[in-house]
């Protein structure tokens, strides 16, 4: 037996193995975001649109392509925001759609586009949540905001916003009546060492 054939098998399935392992990671249920070994799967979103919709790009410079994009495909054109566009199909994560403009026919990715006559949901809080930040209207019991003052002035005992350094410096804060001097403590004397008779 030759171990020439065999060490070149071998070399040639170890080549084979490499090329699929520095091939980019797509089309694949990984998540990076996922802790390693958990084998948990997320589910995609279903999108809020359905074809027959009218909508519209929510940003500039929205991705339109001609086909279907594979992979990281280059966009064959961008639009301009509110570019209004109809809904034909669904196809995964992103919208067949029909420009109103032009109406030419390509696919741009959903999370890119807005449905203008969608209402935003007022969000729900749990009993005993906490809002920190003002509700919208209508979402429950509003905290009343502090009164502003018509002149502009900040309210009592707010952090200034503008720091002007021509300004005057404000007055030290009064000075507390000093106190005596604290003398620090020294350890007591040692008591005198007993005397012994001496011996002649």
């Amino acid at each position: 037996m030759k171990p020439l054939p065999l060490l070149s098998a071998a070399a040639a399935l170890g080549l084979a193995a490499c090329d699929t392992l520095n091939a980019p990671i797509s089309n694949s249920d990984f998540n990076p975001l996922l802790p390693p070994g958990s084998g948990i799967k997320t589910a995609d979103s279903p999108t809020p649109f359905r074809p027959g919709d009218h909508v519209r790009s929510a940003v500039d410079n929205t991705a339109f392509f001609k086909k279907l994009p594979k992979g990281d495909a280059d966009a064959d054109k961008t639009l301009p925001r509110d570019t209004h566009m109809k809904v034909i199909r669904v196809a995964g994560s992103y919208l067949q759609v029909e420009l109103d403009t032009t109406g030419e026919v390509g696919f741009v990715p959903s999370v890119m586009v807005e449905n203008p006559n969608a209402r935003p949901v007022p969000p729900t809080l749990p009993p005993g949540a906490i809002q920190v930040y003002p509700p919208l209207p209508g979402a429950g019991a509003a905290v009343p905001l502090p009164s502003v003052d018509p002149a502009g002035a900040p309210p009592e005992g707010a952090i200034p916003t503008i720091i002007d350094p021509d300004a005057p410096a404000s007055p030290p804060p009064a000075a507390a009546e000093p106190r005596p001097p604290v003398e620090p403590k020294t350890a007591p004397p040692a008591p005198p060492a007993p005397k012994t008779p001496k011996s002649e």
